[in-house]
């Protein structure tokens, strides 16, 4: 078939370069429309369903809401495992679906069962579908902030003072207060952005929702004869407004309306409640109504001072260059809207990093594809053959992207990182192509259209097949699941698509071009200076080798034995850390803590952090943004740190450095620091409900006993080397008051339960009665008793509750007041509460694998259970042992496939059994070069071991090839493998050159993803130095061996016969 595509070719040469045309333009159509990230979305295929209850405590939520909505959404199909948080006021689900199901259709099937867990939830309370984005989706943050701007130009702004440059008066500095700017926010901003294409939400935080509030004098209520209950009912009742359909008059039909809208104080305190001795009593006859903050779970500081401002999330499956390119041109076009000074300034944009990881890549793709045409014109010393073979290289390159456009691949690190590791091996087949043609020209002298079919037919099949072997050995990449097959499918793809692209060329378009434009005097291999240096130097050591077969496999097993001492020495982690630019520093402060001392913690902090000069910008969030995506508690802070750019740095500082000194700065006493980076940070979280690489769950149905089994952990884990602030989550610790109503002195005093209960609800907590609708704008309108009659435990005891025949009963004759403490959450998986222990690992010191193997071992000597209890390992463990046991499975399976098909191409089964077991020997290279430039096991390193063994083995083919045909000439088999490698050494060593050199640029690249690119590249640079060795010395003296143990055998049977 391939030797067919070959005739077919050069007999219609017009058709073949239009039809590369055409792709060529195709291609580059698509690489302009291809989506473009940082990295791949390897979150998992979640949904999050969200629950408000505003007031209510953990335990209430665990036990009302969440539980039976967890036991509704089990079992729906394809689901793998839910996870629940029980939070103050709120809480939520986590489910999340196995690989495979469709995101769209998850989200159908769990709005059917919503629909049926409906009657199983308290009244009011209506749980809803989280947006449909993923762990990567927070994808551009913003603050609101006050400005300058010009007094008779106000939509002229800046952030600077100065002077107007149209009239050269002083500019202005807006002076908004939070709840102006938040209102902002709410009711324009945030609409305006979630406008825009690809914008799944856009999310609120920090600053003050407006609120008319309503502090009620009870005094004030008995002395009116008033009670609370008819005041709820009097203001939500003057709160509407109503239509009388239509009235005709002079032959005009006119729309009857009956406003009663509130939209002021005056209005609220005008609403009567009731009548005293025939004189009405108004609200403000019994309290004071003013405008002031909505109780908040979140705050938001820059810099050591408060903020408001907002998140956006992307859309699953959308464009996230686009999706941020529309935010930015939608604030552009909004901002003269804004009051006058009023700016939308970015502190967290995705658009950075996908820009420092995209043109990292792309100029390393350049500089690849340069150093590549280099190398080839060095060896071939022929500016039109390697012309030829170096068109492989872009055109490779679009039909690649012209493929992940259809495919809806989005180009980022690792789709364009597999493309770039291709470079060096898709020039091979090319260089194999146009060498042997060379060869034919210049042994025949004639340009006939014959002698390059001829060429051609001799190796095309050989190129397929290798390229063929290449695919295989990539087969366990393809099978890896979760996050690690999310992460390397792409570059696996990409890779494979180039190195077809390439075969493609080489049977196809390079015989055309060679027909073409080969012209002028083609020296032999052996006329080429640099060829000839290489045919001198390698003929010797071959013969040689030949000769002292037992000293050569010798010195080769001291080589494979020696690579143990490096191999014992490299530590083991899943993944090395992506360099996202921005550090993000999350303390986790004890459940106790208040709003107002997590925030004064924060702003000490980023004052800290603004000391420090390698720091630009820093923001910093409490609590939760008001996005079901964000389920932080108010004692977690998230802080973003923007860092200069490296050269404004001080001299020798490294980052991790740096994150050591800001964490000896940050210590504060009863603070957990934990270090990340902003996308980690999502991905963890929603993942495996870890926020930090490594962490351990503690099962079990007591919340107290889960709680101290996961301190006991964490004090073990303090003493083990590597452990980098270990916590464990305080679950309990939670002050509360309780209110435990007496029901035999509730009902002596004809008091109803549920009375005392609405009581304790809106007099002391505060209730939202309605909503004002002012424009396109609403705001609650909230009653309670005075601060000063509910602000104290003792208060409380003296709030009277309304009893039978007019009598006021004091709360704490009816029900016992107690203080006693209680979870500040509850964390559930699969309807079982646990707890979670944190810890942060120093890579520098120990691989995170190996630090688990540690811990996990000393955990289990020093921790005793309780029946009931049981732990598990969670985090990038998971991951790295998920990836472990698949390509043990798969990897084996693809070495016996690689065997089948070197049988099927040799037609024999010694040749095939040579280049698979001589492999190990191509690895030593690699191994010594990832211990001398520190890169720990991962699984991107195994990545780069498997790309190693695809191109050895296509290497090992090119020679095995000549080996095989050669040793079939004549019984003088030792000058005819002699010959056959001095054949192949210019192909072996250009390809070997092309892909070592190609692969340079990586490695010593410095920019956003080399951090990936680099472990990807390391085994491949170092073991294409022992592979070129293993292709050239010892494959040729084990198949000599193998040829006179043959010989010998049928020496042996003729003799017998005779």
């Amino acid at each position: 078939m391939i030797n067919k595509i070959i005739e077919y070719s050069l007999r219609n040469k017009f058709l073949i370069i239009a039809f590369f045309i055409l792709l060529t333009g195709w291609g580059y159509w698509a690489l302009n429309r291809t989506p473009i990230d940082a990295i791949p979305d390897i979150g998992e295929n979640q949904q999050i369903v969200f629950v408000d209850w505003p007031g209510r405590s953990p335990k209430d939520i665990e036990d009302q809401v969440i539980y039976p909505l967890s036991v509704n959404l089990m079992g729906i199909p394809g689901m793998k495992v839910i996870r629940s948080n029980s939070m103050f006021s709120f809480g939520m689900v986590n489910i999340i679906f196995e690989e495979g199901i469709d995101f769209y259709w998850a989200r159908t099937r769990i709005l059917e069962r919503l629909n049926l867990a409906q009657k199983d939830l308290p009244e009011g309370v209506i749980p809803q579908l989280g947006p449909d984005a993923t762990a990567l989706g927070q994808i551009f943050w913003y603050t609101v902030e006050n400005g300058y701007y010009c007094p008779d130009h106000p939509k002229l702004r800046y952030s600077e003072p100065g002077v107007c440059p149209e009239d050269g008066k002083e500019l202005i500095l807006s002076d908004y207060n939070l709840g102006e700017l938040r209102s902002l926010q709410d009711w324009y901003i945030r609409y305006q952005l979630n406008s825009v294409k690809g914008v799944s939400e856009v999310a609120s935080v920090g600053g003050f929702v407006k609120q008319y509030q309503i502090d009620v004098d009870p005094n004030k209520l008995l002395a009116f004869n008033v009670n609370l209950h008819s005041m709820f009912d009097a203001v939500r009742r003057s709160n509407i407004d109503v239509g009388a359909k239509v009235i005709e008059e002079g032959g005009a039909e006119f729309i009857v309306r009956g406003l009663g809208f509130i939209k002021s104080i005056e209005d609220i305190e005008n609403i009567v409640i009731g009548a005293h001795g025939g004189v009405p009593v108004y609200v403000k006859n019994v309290g004071n109504v003013t405008i002031g903050p909505d109780f908040r779970r979140g705050a938001l500081d820059k810099e050591g001072a408060e903020v408001t401002g907002g998140v956006t999330l992307m859309r699953y499956g959308a464009n996230p260059l686009a999706t941020i390119e529309g935010i930015k041109e939608k604030i552009e076009e909004i901002t003269p809207g804004l009051l006058p000074g009023v700016q939308i300034v970015s502190f967290y944009d995705r658009t950075e990093l996908i820009n420092r990881a995209t043109d990292n890549l792309k100029q390393t793709l350049l500089q690849e594809i340069i150093v590549a045409a280099v190398i080839i014109l060095i060896f071939l010393g022929h500016f039109r053959s390697s012309l030829i073979v170096s068109i492989i290289l872009p055109l490779g390159v679009l039909i690649s992207f012209l493929v992940m456009y259809y495919l809806k691949i989005p180009s980022n690190i690792m789709s364009l990182g597999g493309i770039a590791i291709a470079i060096g091996v898709m020039v091979d087949a090319g260089i194999v192509m146009i060498e042997n043609i060379s060869r034919h020209f210049a042994l025949s002298r004639e340009r006939k259209l014959s002698t390059v079919i001829i060429a051609s037919k001799e190796v095309g099949p050989a190129i397929f097949f290798a390229i063929l072997i290449i695919v295989v050995a990539f087969i366990p990449i393809f099978s890896l699941r979760g996050q690690a097959g999310k992460l390397f499918s792409p570059l696996a793809f990409t890779k494979t698509f180039a190195m077809f692209g390439s075969a493609v060329l080489a049977i196809t378009l390079i015989p055309v071009l060679s027909a073409l434009l080969l012209r002028g005097k083609i020296r032999l291999p052996e006329k080429n200076l640099l060829t000839r240096i290489l045919m001198r130097l390698y003929e010797p050591v071959l013969r040689f080798s030949l000769k002292h077969k037992i000293v050569v496999l010798l010195i080769a097993l001291i080589f494979l034995g020696a690579s143990y001492y490096p191999l014992s020495k490299i530590k083991s982690e899943f993944m090395p850390p992506l360099n996202e630019g921005d550090l993000l520093f999350m303390p986790v402060l004890l459940p106790g803590a208040s709003l107002t001392q997590v925030m004064d913690v924060m702003k000490k902090q980023d004052m800290i952090f603004m000391s420090f000069p390698e720091v630009e910008q820093v923001v910093g969030k409490l609590g939760r943004a008001e996005t079901p995506t964000d389920p932080a508690p108010v004692g977690m802070i998230e802080t973003i740190v923007k860092l200069k750019p490296r050269e404004m740095w001080r001299e020798g500082m490294t980052r991790q450095r740096l994150i050591n000194e800001m964490d000896a700065a940050l210590k504060i006493p009863g603070v957990s620091n934990i270090w990340t980076q902003p996308i980690r940070n999502r991905i963890d979280m929603l993942a495996t409900g870890i926020q930090t690489p490594i962490g351990v769950k503690v099962f079990g149905k007591d919340l107290s006993i889960i709680e101290e089994i996961g301190i006991r952990i964490e004090n073990i884990l303090r003493e083990i080397p590597g452990a980098r602030s270990p916590y464990a989550e305080r679950i309990g610790g939670k002050p509360y008051i309780e209110i435990d109503i007496n029901r035999e002195e509730a009902a002596r005093y004809g008091i109803k339960v549920g009375d005392i209960q609405q009581l304790i609800m809106i007099a002391i907590g505060g209730m939202n009665i309605t909503t004002t609708v002012e424009g396109r704008e609403r705001y609650p309108v909230r009653i309670r008793y005075m601060r000063e009659l509910r602000d104290s435990f003792d208060d409380l005891k003296r709030i009277y509750v309304p009893a039978h025949g007019g009598a006021q009963i004091p709360l704490s004759q009816v029900a016992e007041i107690r203080k006693v403490e209680g979870p500040a959450k509850i964390a559930g998986e699969n309807t079982l509460p646990y707890v979670r222990v944190f810890v942060d690992v120093d890579t520098d010191k120990v691989g995170v694998v190996d630090f688990v193997n540690n811990a996990q071992k000393i955990v289990s000597e020093k921790l005793n259970l309780p029946s009931g209890y049981y732990i598990s390992w969670s985090g990038q463990y998971e991951y790295e042992m998920q990836a472990r046991k698949r390509l043990m499975t798969v990897v084996p399976i693809c070495i016996f496939i690689i065997l089948l098909l070197l049988y099927i191409k040799f037609k024999q089964f010694s040749a095939a059994l040579i280049l698979v077991f001589s492999l190990p020997f191509a690895f030593i290279g690699g191994i010594w070069l990832q211990y001398i430039l520190g890169f720990k096991f991962s699984t991107a390193v195994w990545v780069g071991y498997i790309a190693l063994f695809g191109v050895a083995v296509e290497d090992g083919i090119v020679m095995m090839d000549f080996l095989v045909k050669y040793s079939r000439k004549g019984k003088n088999y030792i000058e005819d493998i002699v010959q056959a490698g001095l054949l192949r050494v210019r192909p072996i060593i250009m390809t070997t050159a092309t892909t070592i050199l190609a692969l340079i640029p990586i490695l010593i690249s410095t920019g956003a993803g080399s951090e990936i690119m680099k472990p990807i590249a390391t085994p491949t640079v170092g073991g294409m130095v022992t592979a070129t060795i293993l292709n050239l010395i010892l494959v040729p003296v084990v198949f000599t061996w193998v040829i006179q143990g043959r010989l010998k055998k049928e020496g042996r049977r003729e003799n017998g016969e005779e």
